[in-house]
Parts: C-alpha cells; structure tokens; sequence
C-alpha cells in the first residue's frame, strides 16, 4: 500500500457468538460484552492495573468486598466498570470511544492496549424537532 495511504486496523466485524469486544468511554466506563467477561470468570468486582512503560490496563478480578475493588455492573447486553478514578489518578485522557483491537486475556487477567485501538464514536444523531401544542402541523 501507498505511504500516503493510513492503514485501518481495526479489521471486520466478526459474529457476535465469537467478538470480543471492549471499549473505554471518554466518562472513562470500559464496557465488556458477554465474550469477554465470560473469559476472565465472570467477576463481581475487578482490580485495576496500569503500566506507563506499555500504556497498558491490566484488570483481574477481584473480591467484592475489598475497598479498592471496582463493580462489575451489568448494563444491557453487557457489562460495565467505572473506572473514572483510576484513569483520573493515571492521567488517562480519552476524547472519544475507543474500542480495543485485540484485548488479551491471560489466565483470568484481561488486558487492554491503549496504543492499540480504533475510534467508535459515531455521529451524533440530530435531534428532532419538537412541535408546540400553538403550531399546526405542516
């Protein structure tokens, strides 16, 4: 391929029986689908890890009812870990939703590449119009 051309790395869209998808919101919630929670043992709560070096988080799971736990909370066909405080004291800036290319899962540990991910944030949708009791319709 051309240098002037930028190579897409995000690849097709795989079955949903067999993505693993995950993604990082600039409100800093990483989502899970089902694939992916599955694989790291369907935890309640999770710890989170990062490494500056390799611009990497680590999460692993963990017990509930330790303080330094985050929730596991299940949101519409998925699951969802606020990490707003964690990515608060690391500096981890998002502007837009990032899903992570090729999450690895290694042993119960799932760990996610910020230097590897592709932007999702789509277009907004316009809202529509709303019509006052006072105007007749067109």
């Amino acid at each position: 391929m051309d240098r002037d051309f930028e190579k897409f790395r995000g690849g097709p869209t795989e079955a949903t029986t067999r993505r693993v998808h995950v993604t990082i919101s600039p409100h800093h919630l990483i989502l899970l689908n089902r694939n992916i929670y599955y694989q790291i043992g369907r935890p309640e709560a999770v710890h989170l890890g990062y490494n500056r070096q390799r611009d990497m988080i680590a999460i692993e799971p963990a017990s509930p009812r330790l303080p330094d736990s985050f929730p596991v909370i299940a949101a519409g066909c998925g699951w969802r870990i606020n990490a707003a405080p964690f990515c608060r004291h690391f500096g981890i800036r998002i502007d837009t939703r990032l899903k992570f290319v090729r999450p690895e899962v290694n042993g119960n540990t799932l760990l996610l590449n910020l230097n590897d991910t592709v932007s999702v944030g789509g277009w907004r949708r316009r809202q529509k119009r709303g019509r006052s009791s006072k105007t007749p319709p067109e």
